[in-house]
């Protein structure tokens, strides 16, 4: 493992989302009865050995993992989640979490018809260059030294509208939350993060959990350039 510069680049995810049609900037999931069905399909479609990296952010080393795998239907297809954390283990977690979160899509939007599910494009603002030969489709964060900065910044800029909904995804009966506020950094900005999961207060804590990973992308990028 190597230290290299800081560079950032804007990874583009897409992401199919069941439901109403609205554009997001971060979806999350939280799932309780249908979390077995995405961890097996996790298990019979593991990732390949993680590719760690050490990358200086300002004063701040931080650890990033590529996780490279195929689609768990399409084995032509080669996907890459990164994780993002203060050491190893963190970032380790932050993309095994996104690779869930993945398969947990592919589940809940694999059967639907086109008018029952649609393709967001969300940007991540993600230290290092872009994955190689794959196509990104999760980010995850897990840094404990921006926490305190993500959560003063969310109490600052708290969501001020809540929109749910019953998506019905095949056999699946599951709850949507949308939460709208405004961006962190240009008050002339409106934002939508979602929240999925298989109960209702847990759609909401998705949600909410969306809202402050979107405000660590844009507040780990402005760190990094001195802005914040």
């Amino acid at each position: 493992m190597a230290v290299g510069n800081t560079v950032f680049h804007t990874a583009t995810v897409d992401h199919q989302l069941p439901g109403p049609r609205v554009d997001m900037s971060a979806v999350a999931y939280n799932l309780q009865y249908t979390k077995p069905l995405v961890s097996d399909l996790v298990v019979q479609n593991p990732p390949a050995k993680p590719d760690v990296q050490v990358l200086a952010v300002r004063e701040h080393k931080l650890v990033r993992v590529n996780l490279y795998g195929q689609h768990p239907s399409n084995a032509s297809r080669r996907l890459c989640v990164i994780g993002v954390g203060d050491d190893q283990e963190r970032a380790e977690k932050a993309a095994n979490d996104a690779w869930f979160d993945y398969h947990a899509s592919v589940l809940f939007t694999g059967a639907l018809c086109d008018d029952g599910v649609h393709k967001l494009s969300i940007r991540h603002q993600v230290p290092g260059v872009p994955a190689q030969r794959a196509a990104t489709v999760g980010v995850g964060y897990e840094l404990e030294y921006l926490r305190p900065l993500v959560e003063a910044a969310v109490a600052r800029n708290l969501p001020s509208v809540d929109e749910y909904h019953v998506v019905h995804s095949g056999e699946f009966t599951l709850m949507r939350v949308n939460l709208f506020g405004q961006h962190p950094l240009d008050s002339h900005r409106r934002v939508c993060v979602g929240g999925i999961a298989d109960r209702h207060y847990r759609a909401k804590a998705a949600a909410e959990q969306a809202w402050a990973n979107y405000h660590t992308s844009l507040l780990l990028a402005a760190s990094a350039l001195g802005s914040v």
